[in-house]
């Protein structure tokens, strides 16, 4: 087992800290992005919206997020090993597939799951964008941020 990214948030506060973090280096890279796009300003102002902007800082969240990568009889030990119960995992994708990518959410009481054959870097992209839209999201949004 591995374990790949950066923020394992294990309170709501902490994600939502790093939430708020995120938030200026997504706009940075939007700026710079329309840049590279030879965007004017009035092409900028008319097209960069306060939603691209969200979905850049949920984008980049996402991605940071730590998830565990391996086997499932791995997945299944830590599983065994941890403080949640096989009814707090989401799983995604397939049983008759050998690996596992995860991320658990403390604070919600869930871990998302998903299997992969042979591609961990994008069942991780897919996993951090599940757990974003099925947890976080709703973290986030609930509290007005």
């Amino acid at each position: 087992m591995e374990t790949r990214g950066t923020f394992a948030p294990e309170t709501r506060a902490d994600a939502l800290e790093r939430y708020e973090e995120v938030g200026p280096v997504a706009q940075a890279v939007v700026r710079e992005a329309t840049k590279a796009m030879s965007f004017g300003a009035d092409e900028y102002d008319e097209r960069v919206t306060p939603e691209v902007i969200r979905t850049a800082r949920d984008a980049t969240f996402a991605e940071l997020l730590a998830v565990h990568v391996g086997e499932a009889d791995e997945f299944d030990a830590w599983l065994a090993d941890s403080e949640f119960d096989d009814e707090d995992v989401v799983r995604i994708g397939s049983d008759n597939v050998d690996n596992v990518v995860w991320h658990p959410i403390p604070f919600a009481d869930t871990v998302i799951a998903a299997t992969y054959q042979e591609e961990p870097d994008a069942a991780a992209s897919t996993l951090r964008r599940n757990a974003f839209g099925r947890v976080y999201r709703e973290e986030f949004y609930e509290s007005g941020r």
